[in-house]
């Protein structure tokens, strides 16, 4: 079994791996006018704390809303391009290093009601539609269950932590 373990700092550790839910803006405005946006960022902060460099991939996360009540939000989620996975879009992580990585959104208005949108690294967008203003929560879950991956040209990454992880809930506002 994996070892999992929690700790005040709002952080869980797998198997020597410690994630970390990042909400740099506690509180965000809502755009009333329908076209305007209000852009939020959401992060992940990966800490190796093994003796073993790993590599991570962390360009492709999406968070996870809830509400107060603990219900998850439905995503929805759509590709209009696809963009290939290459080397570079896995990142190293070298022994007791971290690896920080923002998902840029934005709070839209259309037609009088809110949501949330964003954009994925490989041409994905997903959205969370009509939202409230309220306090939600968000985490990301990151899951690879291959050491080895293929890429593109015949060219494979090694090296690859190999796992799941739910990131702690961290709380925001939605306000007017």
């Amino acid at each position: 079994m994996k070892s999992r373990k929690s700790n005040p700092n709002k952080t869980i550790e797998v198997d020597g791996i410690r994630f970390e839910t990042l909400v740099p803006e506690r509180e965000m405005i809502i755009p009333t006018k329908d076209g305007d946006q209000t852009p939020v960022q959401f992060g992940i902060r990966v800490t190796n704390c093994t003796e073993i460099p790993y590599r991570f991939k962390l360009s492709s996360l999406m968070p996870e809303l809830q509400d107060t009540k603990g219900t998850v939000i439905e995503r929805s989620y759509a590709r209009n391009a696809t963009k290939g996975l290459q080397e570079e879009d896995f990142l190293w992580a070298m022994p007791n290093e971290s690896l920080t990585f923002f998902v840029e959104g934005e709070l839209y208005c259309y037609q009088g009601k809110f949501g949330l949108r964003g954009y994925e690294s490989s041409g994905g967008v997903w959205t969370f539609r009509s939202l409230n203003p309220s306090r939600y929560q968000v985490r990301f879950t990151y899951e690879n269950q291959e050491a080895v991956r293929k890429i593109p040209y015949g060219k494979t990454v090694e090296g690859l932590w190999v796992g799941k992880a739910y990131t702690p809930w961290e709380e925001f506002r939605l306000v007017y």
